[in-house]
């Protein structure tokens, strides 16, 4: 090897000889754990390395293991694990690179790589050397050495260390080929054995299926026999008979039996003619699921062929003379319907072509049930949709009715007889929770029993019947195939009952009760019976969605025909008696019911109006008064709206003299919050007030009510039109009184700020001569006073141009036009801005809308509110200004918000008067004309103007103005 100019081969001479140790070493290697010893150990000690370590990528060349380590303490994490590749930066980035990478001092792994200590978890070494390891531009993996001190890497270590990653490299891939190579060889032993062993296999095998064939043979044929006979045969006895008989036919002697689960026993329902008196009483009888042959059945799901049949051992002694038996499940969707079982009497032990006949005739036997099953279900499903169908028409019919009636609980019953015309024996039921109680309204057939069915017209208890609870509360049907009777507390006088099923009804998609059917007969739901149920319940629902409706309609009508015949009675009537007595005979007329108005006198209610045949005593008794004592009154009074009173108790209700009422409702007249007359009226038939008889109440109480507001507002109208008579001569010359002294105010405003001006131009100029002449003679008390003079001169002009602009603003004609305010806003922003330089403000804007209005005025108005808003702000760092608009419907809200000064809320009213100021001089500079200006310019524009504020939390000033156009003034 040649040296460097200038190297020192001392250290390069040992690591040389290193080398060479380690060479001949690893040619002798013939593990990969023996190559890394070799390697690490000489790497680190030559180098002097605290640690070191080789990591060995996986099959995948994505993985890292590692192979072997020296130096490293137990538990303490490194930055050198297993795992994904990409999980270390550093050995993923050298293995793309191929080339080793080396760091010196201290920090110089983390600043390339500031990650990898916390991704890894482990503790950065202070040194560190981490080469590559490819063989043939394979990756194998890498050597890491590391070191607790800095450490300058020569060019002879790192000549040393790229020799040493290749030798090890070589070395591994050396190991990996004898490996390699090895396997191969012994696998190709393994090879040469397995295919010796599979041509002997393979000889018995052709032996084997030369007789299998020949069982096989047999067995099809008596297959092809037994489905040629099942092949259109739904009847079961049938089946299992030629089942039997095909089996017969191949096994001489055989006996079989098919047997069905009965509870806990399977009992045999067919068997062949050959069993003794004995055996056939045991399996009709039935065996236990436990016998050893029909539990394995169970078990298994699949054949069970039982060799040298032991009788007494099975538990089924009288079958002693058979030598052999099987049992086949025979299955049906998956689910065991039945079994199978087969004696052999003339052998012990079944042959595969006996196996195969056994299975064949079960797999036909298993397809013949499946067939039939199959047609009862279709025959299920028919019979299921006729019953849709005959429900369906059943329905056809009943909607017709409707038409003619509209009552809900007529065409629940309709239904309960639809219902009960195809389930023959029961009753069926309709509940409603009332209260604390379940009340049966519709009833359809007898219960027979005398104490159930007083036991439901007394009203079942809302909590105890689970059957009427569990459909109320879920909202879905609740069939029961054996009625639990002790679940609704009626144990005693249910025993009767079958079945039940209770299904919720709805009324426009609310919950209004629940249809109960009971049946009678001992019988549990069909499916049949349960599309029938189901489907009644769907047409009842859109029945009576339709009579809802219809009901409603007619109700609407009937309101508006009796507003519409009240209004034509009473035309521009504006006479009360005359008002209220068409109201009583239309009532009086329309429903057949007493009808009284009373007028609250102080706190009582006395009579002023009444029908004619209203009893004498109740008569004398209502122009005594009620108070609001009175139930029905104290209730009007409180909701201020219609009352319905049913089931009328008069002692209960302080009215004796009403007992011939059944039912009362008040209709109150409310005027400045307070109920002032009232309208009653009492019907001495009806217990409950319906739905169209409130509507009716309501149209007419609404029709009154608007008839006298409106006759009291003639009447007010006319005493102030007499009273406008005598006044409008008198405010024609006061408005013209007001012209005159606006417009001579106006013309005084704008001849003082021009008179006024001139007298201050000329003193302030004045002064500035003097000021200018005496400058170098001036004492400094004489200056002072000279500048207080014309800092004050300079106020009054400022005051003189807010005058100016007040009184153009009360002169200026608008000119509406659409404006754009983020545009104007822009504008004032720019204007402003230059003045601004020595300040910190934050401006936040929000998107403005567009506005009518007069562009000149606004824009006065806006800068005036963001002048005010910097002004206020000057103590501010920063000072926050805030712009933006509210849409309020019919009108936009803009408001300018700062962080500044604020004000007292209690004087914001004073803010938009002439020369208002809540703030010293000294605090913040004004004339107070500012924010006269802003509300005389958007009042003109028919807005208004608001402030909102705090003291020291800033304020927000604004405007609103309507969305409509602006009109010239």
């Amino acid at each position: 090897m040649t040296s460097l100019p200038g190297a020192d081969l001392g250290p390069f001479a040992f690591l040389v000889q290193n080398l060479q140790e380690i060479t001949e070493a690893l040619a002798a290697t013939t593990t990969q754990r023996e190559v890394i010893e070799i390697v690490l150990t000489p790497a680190v000690q030559a180098l002097g390395a605290t640690a070191g370590i080789v990591l060995l990528v996986d099959h995948t060349d994505q993985q890292l293991k590692i192979a072997g380590s020296q130096g490293y303490e137990d538990g303490l994490p490194t930055l050198w694990q297993d795992g994904p590749i990409e999980n270390n930066a550093l050995i993923a980035n050298i293995l793309r690179m191929k080339e080793a990478l080396y760091f010196e001092d201290v920090g110089a792994l983390k600043q390339a790589y500031p990650e990898l200590e916390s991704r890894t978890g482990g503790l950065l070494p202070v040194a560190s050397a981490t080469l590559p390891m490819f063989l043939d531009h394979r990756p194998l993996g890498v050597i890491v050495l590391d070191f607790k001190e800095p450490h300058t890497f020569t060019i002879a270590e790192r000549r040393f260390l790229t020799i040493l990653s290749a030798q090890c490299a070589v070395a591994l891939g050396r190991v990996e080929a004898t490996v390699l190579l090895e396997d191969r060889v012994e696998e190709r032993t393994r090879q040469l054995k397995e295919r010796t062993r599979q041509l002997e296999d393979r000889t018995q095998q052709l032996e084997e299926q030369t007789r299998r064939m020949v069982e096989e043979q047999t067995a099809q044929a008596a297959f092809v026999a037994f489905t040629e006979a099942v092949g259109s045969e739904t009847d079961l006895p049938t089946l299992v008979q030629q089942a039997i008989t095909a089996l017969q036919s191949r096994f001489p002697g055989v006996s079989v039996g098919y047997y069905e689960e009965e509870g806990s026993l399977w009992k045999a329902r067919v068997w062949s003619d050959d069993m003794h008196t004995e055996l056939v009483a045991v399996i009709s009888a039935g065996l236990p699921s436990e016998t050893p042959l029909i539990a394995q059945v169970i078990r298994t799901r699949q054949p069970v062929f039982t060799d040298a049949w032991d009788a007494q051992e099975e538990g089924v002694e009288p079958s002693a003379e058979y030598g052999a038996a099987a049992g086949y499940p025979l299955l049906v969707n998956s689910k065991l319907r039945s079994i199978l079982s087969i004696g052999l009497r003339a052998t012990r032990t079944w042959s595969q072509a006996g196996r195969a006949l056994v299975q064949a005739v079960g797999r036909g036997l298993t397809l013949a049930l499946e067939r039939t099953e199959a047609a009862r279900q279709l025959t299920l499903q028919n019979a299921e949709l006729q019953a849709h169908t005959r429900a369906l028409e059943a329905f056809a019919e009943l909607t017709r009715d409707l038409a003619l009636n509209t009552d809900p609980l007529l065409l629940i019953k309709r239904a309960q007889e639809v219902v009960m015309s195809m389930l023959l024996d029961g009753s069926a039921m309709y509940f409603v929770p009332e209260g604390d109680r379940w009340r049966n309204r519709v009833q359809y057939g007898t219960l027979r029993s005398s104490g159930l069915q007083a036991a439901v017209d007394a009203g079942l208890p809302y909590t105890e019947p689970s059957s009427l609870l569990i459909p109320w509360t879920t909202g879905q049907p609740y069939f029961q195939d054996v009625y639990d009777g002790d679940s609704d507390q009626l144990a005693s006088v249910v025993g009767h009952v079958s079945a039940t099923a209770t299904l919720p009804l709805r009324i426009e998609g609310e919950l209004t009760g629940v249809l109960a059917f009971a049946l009678l007969n001992h019988r549990s739901w069909s499916s049949v019976d349960r599309v029938v149920l189901e489907t009644t319940v769907q047409s009842l629902e859109l029945a009576l969605d339709r009579a809802a409706k219809t009901r409603k309609l007619d109700e609407e009508r009937t309101a508006l025909e009796m507003f519409t015949r009240f209004t034509r009675a009473v035309g521009s009537e504006t006479d009360v008696q005359a008002l209220v007595g068409h109201a009583i005979t239309l009532l009086e007329e329309t429903r057949s019911v007493d009808v009284i108005y009373a007028e609250r006198y102080g706190d009582l209610f006395k009579i002023r109006h009444w029908n004619a045949g209203l009893p004498a005593d109740l008569l004398a008794r209502s122009q005594e008064g009620y108070s609001l004592d009175q139930p029905g009154l104290g209730r009007a009074e409180r909701e201020r709206q219609a009352i319905f009173e049913e089931n009328w108790d008069a002692e209960q209700q302080g009215v004796p003299a009403s007992a011939m009422y059944r039912a009362v409702a008040f209709q109150p007249f409310c005027r400045d919050g307070e109920m002032t007359s009232v309208l009653i009226i009492g019907s001495r038939t009806l217990t409950h007030w319906s739905k169209r008889d409130k509507g009716v109440f309501q149209a007419v109480g609404q029709s009154l009510d608007l008839a006298l507001d409106r006759a009291r507002q003639t009447r007010t109208v006319i005493a102030q039109r007499d009273a406008l008579e005598g006044r409008t001569q008198e405010l024609a010359a006061r408005t013209r009184q007001l012209e005159d002294s606006t417009q001579e105010l106006q013309a005084f405003s704008y001849s003082v700020s021009h008179d006024l001006r001139t007298p201050v131009r000329h003193m302030l100029g004045f002064l500035g001569l003097a000021k200018k002449s005496l400058d170098d003679r001036l004492d400094e008390r004489s200056a002072r006073h000279l500048n207080v003079v014309e800092q004050a001169g300079r106020e009054m002009n400022t005051l003189i141009d807010a005058l100016l602009d007040l009184s153009n603003a009360a002169q200026q004609t608008l000119r509406p036009v659409a404006i754009d305010l983020n545009e104007m806003m822009t504008q004032i922003q720019g204007k402003l801005t230059p003045d601004l330089t020595t300040r910190n403000v934050d401006w936040e804007v929000a998107p403005l809308p567009q506005v009518q209005g007069d562009w000149d005025a606004l824009k006065q108005v806006l800068t005036q509110l963001t002048e005010n808003a910097l002004k206020f702000t000057r103590t501010r760092d920063p000072a926050v200004i805030r712009v933006w608009a509210e849409d309020q419907g019919e009108a936009w809200k803009v408001s300018v918000q700062d962080n500044g000064l604020g004000f007292d809320p209690r004087y914001r009213d004073r803010l938009f008067n002439l020369f208002q100021r809540l703030h010293s001089a000294d605090e913040a500079s004004g004339t107070g004309v500012g924010l006269a200006s802003v509300r005389r310019l958007i009042l003109k524009h028919g807005g208004q103007v608001f402030a909102e504020g705090q003291v020291g939390e800033g304020a927000t000033f604004g405007f609103i103005l309507l969305k409509g156009n602006v009109t010239r003034l």
